[in-house]
């Protein structure tokens, strides 16, 4: 396999719709792009998350879920950074899913489009049985990659969780849970496996979607310059944009890097900086950004892809977030700490 999928940025990354589709869910309550079954229970509900080595060896390291839906099955990677719940049109064909044509885009990464369609009232089961209801979900066509190796789209955890849920999500195990956001944050302060320091954000939401959509932004830090950042569990690896405070501050030691390809079929060379000390979540890691144009919600300065988020645990509620990671405390000069 080539580096320009070694290197796929797959999060639709940050798949968001630039032209109104349907409306979402409708009724006095935030609306959800998934409805909780009869039979979940009341207190926090667990979905079976798993990582591939072998698709991580392909350029895909994201938190997978295998679902069923129409009588076939396939993979789905865990994409915080998609604002929707996304299908790859093979899969939609293969399962017989019928979807509506909306005249509508998808936005990848690179600013790239493609066209969207959208289906309603998806049933279907995960691998350990339990069962769902996808109220919507946007069919698009993704790179033929996605085909081969059997994976059917883009899940948002954050839009899984039922109302008045947040969706944790730890990327150390992995695991996916469901839990009311000041517990789980309670929950995280008095853990002893990752305690604070810790960030907490708000929600970022695209205004011009009728679609539900939510997606989270962190501040991640470096040489003295700071940018909010979509984090975003369905990227390869941290991409920051050229107008970035962080790109301008070490622009200077980068070195032309491999091309990526997003959901639309985008290709784009970027330019890569290597060994840069990253403050996220409170703790540093130490990773390898691409710097390039990106084209992100809210006005994101970049993406947080897997490398830099694979030691973390996200609380994903309706209105903030939180984000806890391992690693070194603090930088200090270009140098960091470990505890």
């Amino acid at each position: 396999m080539t580096s320009l999928f070694r290197l796929l940025c797959v999060a639709a990354v940050g798949c968001f719709i630039t032209a109104p589709l349907v409306s979402a869910q409708q009724g006095d309550r935030t609306p959800s792009n998934t409805t909780a079954p009869p039979h979940a229970p009341k207190r926090a509900l667990s979905l079976p998350v798993i990582y591939d080595p072998r698709l991580a060896a392909q350029g895909f390291p994201s938190p997978l879920m295998k679902a069923e839906i129409g009588g076939h099955e396939a993979l789905f990677i865990i994409d915080s950074g998609a604002s929707a719940n996304v299908l790859a049109d093979w899969y939609a064909k293969v399962a017989q899913i019928p979807a509506d044509e909306t005249g509508s885009t998808a936005k990848g990464s690179g600013g790239n489009t493609s066209a969207a369609r959208v289906a309603h009232q998806l049933q279907g089961h995960w691998s350990d049985g339990q069962r769902f209801s996808l109220n919507e979900a946007v069919v698009v066509a993704f790179p033929p990659l996605f085909k081969s190796l059997h994976l059917g789209g883009l899940l948002s955890p954050q839009l899984l969780a039922p109302v008045g849920a947040a969706a944790v999500l730890d990327l150390r195990i992995p695991s996916l849970q469901f839990a009311p956001f000041a517990r789980a944050l309670s929950d995280l302060q008095r853990s002893k496996s990752l305690p604070p320091p810790l960030t907490v954000t708000r929600t970022c939401e695209n205004a011009d979607s009728k679609v539900a959509n939510r997606q989270y932004m962190a501040p991640v830090t470096t040489r003295g310059a700071t940018d909010l950042v979509l984090v975003d569990t369905g990227a390869t690896k941290t991409i920051l944009s050229d107008e970035s405070n962080i790109a301008h501050a070490i622009e200077s030691l980068s070195e032309l890097g491999p091309p990526s390809e997003g959901v639309g079929g985008e290709v784009s060379g970027r330019r890569i900086v290597r060994d840069v000390e990253l403050l996220r979540g409170g703790r540093v890691v130490v990773l390898n950004p691409s710097i390039g144009k990106v084209s992100a919600a809210c006005d994101a300065k970049g993406l947080l892809g897997m490398d830099g988020l694979r030691d973390c645990l996200l609380i994903l509620g309706e209105k903030e977030m939180a984000l806890s990671c391992e690693g070194a405390t603090s930088l200090l000069s270009g140098r960091y700490t470990t505890n």
